[in-house]
């Protein structure tokens, strides 16, 4: 779990993960999952215009079970959490 703008919402995920944000952000959040191996297997651009919202990568049952990286990027800060995708 993240400690700065964004977060995980549980660390484990079947076919979506939520995605917690502290705080407005004053530009786009890009958000990236990537493998074990360092594959971009997901990739969303997302505009946060109230506090404390969240929002949901969906489509991620196709993804084989292990262990994940979110990148959660704005501007020059990059927060990066693991996720877990089990059965």
């Amino acid at each position: 779990v993240c400690y700065m703008f964004a977060k995980t919402k549980t660390p484990t995920f079947i076919d979506n993960l939520t995605v917690e944000v502290d705080d407005i952000v004053p530009s786009p959040l890009h958000v990236v999952l990537l493998s074990e191996d360092g594959k971009i297997c997901c990739k969303e651009q997302k505009i946060i215009s109230t506090a404390s919202s969240s929002f949901c990568i969906e489509g991620l049952s196709e993804l084989p079970y292990g262990v994940y990286t979110l990148q959660c990027i704005q501007g020059d800060e990059i927060v990066e959490c693991k996720a877990v995708k089990r059965i």
